[in-house]
């Protein structure tokens, strides 16, 4: 398969799913992504992110105003078996509407994962399998029921020019494996950026995130676009450098 197929078949990937009602969010998704080389074998990962939502809508006839949506905050250790090959577990923090006491739900939650790269040409390809445990907090019954759910994600980064810039994409998808669930594939998140990378600061990319929830058994869904602006940094922590 050629780059050019490759890039087709992705973005065929991301087109997402037509439902019945559909409530649409726009906003603001800034991102800091940090790891680190502790040997070969075993790097650290924190990964954090805010959801901002900026125009206010109405969803279930409630209005769900505008401001700080999501804060995501996660800890994660990958061993490399070997340069295409690795496995990672972590533990994630997420709370929805974390600065109002009337609304706010948080989430315990654990990932087990493997990630598979290879190379075609000049780009790098990303598949990423996923298990997700989670201890939603439900606070009508004031309950934290475990789910599960497999996410899997296809990636591509592409160098632009010398190697400065660069393109970056990705579409994951979200199955839940519990009993009766609202859907089956209930959650799809998809991102198209422009990266820079500089010698001291890192990375820096820019660019549209969409993502979308199924919301009720009649399949309606919640979008979100959001812009993201990702912060990028990696440290190399080997007594030995190769």
């Amino acid at each position: 398969m050629n780059l050019r197929r490759l890039i087709l078949a992705f973005t065929l990937l991301t087109g997402g799913l037509t439902y019945a009602q559909n409530v649409n969010h726009f906003g603001v998704f800034p991102v800091i992504d940090h790891s680190g080389q502790l040997s070969d074998k075993w790097n650290y990962s924190l990964y954090y992110f805010g959801a901002f939502n900026l125009i206010s809508d109405k969803v279930n006839n409630k209005s769900d105003n505008a401001g700080f949506f999501i804060f995501y905050s996660e800890e994660a250790l990958t061993y490399s078996l070997n340069k295409n090959l690795s496995f990672t577990g972590a533990y994630v923090y997420e709370r929805q509407h974390p600065l109002d006491q009337d609304t706010y739900r948080n989430e315990n939650r654990f990932y087990l994962q493997t990630t598979v790269k290879s190379n075609i040409g000049r780009a790098q390809l990303r598949n990423r399998l996923r298990y997700d445990g989670r201890f939603i907090q439900n606070r009508e019954t004031n309950q934290t029921p475990y789910t599960s759910r497999l996410r899997y994600l296809l990636g591509i980064t592409i160098p632009l020019g010398r190697g400065k810039f660069y393109f970056n994409a990705y579409n994951e998808m979200f199955f839940n494996t519990y009993s009766n669930p609202v859907a089956v594939y209930a959650e799809n998140w998809a991102y198209a950026g422009i990266g820079l990378n500089t010698k001291r600061a890192g990375a820096f990319e820019l660019g549209p995130f969409y993502m979308f929830w199924v919301t009720n058994a009649q399949k309606d869904l919640l979008n979100f676009y959001y812009l993201q602006l990702s912060w990028i940094t990696k440290l190399d922590l080997r007594k030995n450098k190769n």
